[in-house]
């Protein structure tokens, strides 16, 4: 089940408000086969804690940032001009704060923008958001959310794993670079700054979630020795080096600084989970373009990867949005994961932010694995055969031989494994002996992990059985262990249960594993996310191998040796993309963040006759000559009815050449595309912006999209490939179901009367679902045809079912006198059209 971020704390003026999660589609695919979508990935990437954001919000002040006035100046500035620049920037800050506290709203910054944004974050009081954001020096208050590691870490390899043709080695790279001369920040959790294959390239970090350390793997305060792995998983992936068997990775001669956003924090249910929040990304990205913090960004980054998601919320002015392009303006590429919820779209869709945010390189996760391990399964209930055929081997290791065993079946509230305690002891009775012993164990439906299945194999489980799909070779790739992992139907474990229940031997028998060609190769990975990223754009610009993949993990094994697994996801395929824009830095020292993006973009290798993206190419990269920026054009939605759209691209020449450039677009029936002009010659290091414009003639229904491609053509057999895409959302029933809950009440803080709507909208499949956020919801206070005020302004909401609470309270605290009053919601979607507008009228006695 794909599900949008758990919890939130609107904003509300004297109101109570409290969010509930409306799913954003999902679901499961059948058992067998060799194909599995997404639905198999669902807990081995990782389940997602309930953060405890503190009610803290990210206020955007108007006054430009530093970042802002480095564009104004044309990109140029010295180290003078930037630290003054900076000064000014906290000034303005300081006086906007000051000024919040003079008028009403006191607030305390836990955390101060000023390089990428000008801005702050904190626990603020709801009742005073709405004056801040009547504020004039003010230009939005966004909520904070959470940040999830955006793959998945796993245990220890051996020497074998490590060879050549294993699978799990990227093979990506330029011939005799290695990236020396690059720094390449990395935002995310800690990382084992003393692992081997990371010696020489660790820059001294800086760790936001605290102050006075350094950025290590914490270990998890709870249960020692549970580190956090995530970070060491990607820094091998971008610069390790000297490694088992001559492994490394991509650019092992980058200098790699490590700032850590994302770690073991207190969670909503009263432990620790791993994750961040996006004011913690924020200052990330801050240190990144400027690492020692005096205000001058000539020591930025020229990389900054982002490990974590902000899932679903590919919002086109969120925070990280707009500090994304804080920072190519600094001069540093953002490289972030597309995230990890599956096919959505063709419209809106799972795309994560920020890796879907116009100025940010987002990245796909593709299947590198050439082959992919299979078994022969026979399921008998009785003499009654329930399965039978060649099935996916979630683990690397299978029998050498056949196995047979009676099926032992787990009830759901016997879950083994999971994030805190340990579950060892649920699988043995009171007198020590194993409920699993010699048994192949039905786990019950849900997330099963790389945890649950060690503990049933400690207590002797011969074979385990999921119910549901699960990719070949995802599960248990990282313990030598013999013990098969498959997969069946949830139909055919509803079988074995009621075949148990009834008293009928279940007994399952699985071949020697078998390794066959994976017919996912070189594909999409089914848990990549897809669709629109909010803007309209393609939610991801490139892709690179995300399964399996070969790094350092933290900690020591047996005997002091140096640890080693593999990482799955799009946080890993990001990884190997930011080792590719460190070696293309390296190569072309002349490209800026922009120049990085559509070089590796215009040159991706992509699989014929697949709209998916093209697979990173730095080698091709360092030859392109002409570059697109954005390198895909997202064009405003098609809304109201509308079947016109325009947008600019601009175009760049980064080579040393007069290029003379005609910009052909893809024939496309029913839609007449034009760019204006048709042609330009553009001398070396010059930029021109182009009209892009499409007329659709037949407007496709709602929810969808339009795309297509314009080539730029340059000389015989040199082109640039430009596709640009348009959404066609819902145009109505932005908000839903308001109701409230009493038509007539008294005032009353602790008794309030409750408004109830759905923000948003979720519609297409449940495997495809295709999202409709909001980029703004209000609620305004009217007594008979006189605006009384805002209530509640809320910014970038995620579909879902919200709560207010409505006490009597106008906007600015005081007791509203009896009489008849109308609530008027007023939602407006992303990509514009006309808001939905709802009157709610109530009498307070």
């Amino acid at each position: 089940m794909r599900t949008p971020p758990r919890r939130s704390r609107p904003a509300a003026a004297a109101l109570l408000a409290t969010l509930l999660v409306l799913t954003a589609g999902g679901g499961a695919s059948a058992a067998g086969g060799g194909s599995v979508g997404a639905a198999g990935w669902q807990g081995l990437l990782g389940s997602r804690p309930a953060p405890q954001l503190g009610g803290r919000w990210v206020v955007v002040l108007r006054a430009p940032s530093l970042a802002d006035r480095v564009a104004r100046a044309d990109g140029r500035a010295t180290e003078r001009q930037l630290r003054g620049w900076a000064q000014t920037v906290r000034a303005a800050q300081r006086r906007a704060i000051a000024g919040l506290w003079s008028r009403g709203a006191p607030v305390t910054p836990e955390q101060s923008y000023v390089r990428v944004i000008n801005g702050f974050a904190g626990s603020i009081d709801p009742a005073l958001l709405p004056a801040i954001e009547r504020d004039p020096a003010v230009a939005g208050v966004y909520p904070v959310r959470a940040a999830y590691p955006a793959a998945l870490p796993r245990g220890a390899l051996s020497d074998e794993a490590f060879g050549p043709s294993s699978g799990r080695r990227v093979g990506i790279g330029i011939p005799g670079l290695d990236g020396t001369g690059v720094t390449v920040a990395l935002l995310d959790t800690g990382v084992d700054l003393r692992h081997p294959f990371l010696q020489g390239r660790l820059l001294r970090g800086i760790d936001i979630l605290d102050a006075d350390g350094d950025p290590s793997a914490e270990q998890n305060p709870t249960e020692p020795g549970r580190p956090e792995r995530h970070g060491s998983g990607l820094a091998g992936l971008v610069a390790g080096a000297r490694g088992p068997a001559g492994l490394h990775g991509v650019a092992p001669g980058a200098s790699l600084l490590p700032i850590r956003v994302a770690g073991w924090q207190p969670d909503a249910d009263g432990g620790v989970s791993v994750y961040g929040r996006t004011d913690q990304v924020l200052a990330g990205l801050e240190a990144a373009v400027d690492p020692n913090g005096d205000g001058d960004t000539h020591d930025a980054a020229r990389i900054a990867l982002v490990g974590v998601v902000e899932p679903f919320a590919s919002f086109p002015d969120s925070p990280l949005a707009r500090a994304s392009r804080g920072a190519s303006t600094l001069g540093t590429l953002v490289v972030a994961p597309g995230g990890n919820d599956g096919p959505a779209g063709p419209g809106y869709g799972s795309i994560a932010g920020p890796g879907g945010a116009s100025a940010v390189l987002g990245v796909a996760a593709s299947d590198s694995r050439g082959a992919s391990p299979t078994v022969h399964v026979l399921l008998r209930a009785g003499l009654r055969v329930l399965a039978s055929g060649e099935t996916p081997l979630g683990g690397a290791a299978g029998p050498d031989d056949v196995v047979a065993a009676p099926v032992v079946a787990l009830p759901s509230r016997q879950a083994v494994a999971v994030t805190r305690g340990n579950a060892l002891d649920r699988l043995f009775d009171a007198r020590g002996y194993s409920r699993v012993a010699g048994g192949a164990v039905l786990l019950p439906s849900g997330p099963t992990t790389p945890e649950a299945v060690g503990e049933l194999t400690a207590a002797g489980a011969r074979a385990v059985l999921v119910d549901g799909p699960i990719p070949a070779g995802s599960l248990g790739v990282d313990e030598p262990v013999q013990v098969p992992v498959v997969g069946v139907s949830a139909r055919i474990a509803a079988e074995v249960r009621a075949s148990l229940a009834a008293g009928i031997p279940v007994e399952l028998a699985v071949g020697a594993a078998a390794f066959g060609d994976n017919p996912g190769a070189r594909r999409a990975a089914p848990f990549s996310s897809t669709g629109l990223a909010f803007d309209g754009g393609e939610g991801t610009e490139i892709a690179a191998p995300g399964v399996g993949l070969v790094t350092s993990v933290p900690g020591r094994g047996e005997g002091g040796a140096a640890r080693y697994g593999t990482v799955s996801g799009s946080s890993a395929a990001a990884a190997v993309v930011a080792g590719a824009a460190a070696l293309l830095a390296q190569a072309r020292p002349d490209l800026d963040a922009g120049g990085l993006r559509g070089a590796l973009v215009a040159s991706a290798r992509r699989v014929p006759g697949s709209a998916e993206p093209g697979l990173v190419d730095p080698s091709a990269a360092s030859a392109v000559e002409l570059v697109a920026d954005p390198p895909a054009v997202a064009l405003p939605a098609l809304v109201d009815g509308k079947h016109a759209t325009t947008g600019p691209v601009t175009l760049r020449n980064v080579s040393r050449r007069v290029l003379d450039v005609r910009l052909r677009p893809a024939a496309i029936a029913g839609i007449t595309v034009r760019t204006t002009p048709e042609r330009v010659v553009l001398r070396p290091g010059r930029a021109i912006r182009v009209a892009l414009s499409v007329d659709a003639e037949v407007r496709p229904a709602a929810p969808a999209a339009l795309g297509g491609v314009v080539r730029a053509i340059v000389g015989p057999g040199a082109r640039l490939r430009i596709p640009w895409t348009a959404a066609v959302p819902v145009g109505s029933a932005a908000v839903t179901g308001v109701e409230l809950s009493t038509a007539a009440f008294a005032p009353s803080d602790r008794r309030p009367a409750v408004l109830t709507l759905v923000a948003g909208r979720v519609d297409g499949t449940r495997d495809r679902p295709q999202l409709l956020p909001l980029s703004r919801l209000e609620i305004e206070l009217y007594r008979g045809t006189r605006r009384v005020g805002t209530l509640v302004r809320l910014r970038n909401l995620l579909p879902g079912r919200y709560a207010f609470g409505i006490t009597g309270r106008g906007p600015r605290g005081g007791r509203l006198p009896s009489g008849s009053y109308v609530l008027r919601v007023r939602a407006m979607p992303v990509g514009g059209g006309r808001p939905t507008i709802e009157n709610v009228p109530f009498r307070l006695r």
